[in-house]
């Protein structure tokens, strides 16, 4: 599986490159930052994409819409977001196509499971922390409704 990784954190970056090269997949790139990332996908054609979701330079959800961009120019590229973050907004669109996932960090417990994670992704299939499931089907809890005691 050929990999491109995209995570502002250099030490995180440089780790998941390991962990990819060390479980016998070729890392094709590894950006700090969203800004060349849909060129870089489309130059370097990896199977999977592994995005972070706030990236420079706002960190906000730079990452998130590159990701969206991705599957929208080459839906055939898988795109694993990997975040310390629940971004719900892109996040509603990107389940909708194939070859997506989208983990939490610190819920990533064992390093077999997540390259087998990131195979499936890649391979076409969906993975979603049931975390981030809960936060996209659960409904909003901002409205007026939600100040009303239970009485």
């Amino acid at each position: 599986m050929r990999v491109l990784i995209a995570e502002d954190q250099a030490l995180l970056r440089e780790g998941l490159a390991r962990l990819f090269r060390d479980g016998g997949h070729e890392v094709v790139a590894t950006l700090g930052d969203a800004e060349q990332l849909l060129a870089t996908v489309e130059r370097e054609r990896p199977d999977l994409a592994v995005v972070d979701i706030r990236m420079p330079p706002t960190f906000t959800d730079e990452g998130a819409r590159a990701a969206l961009a991705i599957k929208d120019e080459l839906p055939d590229v898988g795109v694993l977001v990997l975040s310390q973050h629940i971004e719900t907004t892109h996040a509603v669109t990107l389940v909708a196509h194939r070859g997506f996932g989208y983990l939490l960090k610190d819920r990533v417990l064992e390093v077999d499971e997540f390259l087998a994670t990131s195979e499936r992704v890649a391979a076409g299939g969906s993975a979603l922390d049931p975390v981030v499931v809960a936060h996209l089907v659960s409904p909003a809890n901002d409205g007026p409704a939600e100040r009303l005691s239970e009485r």
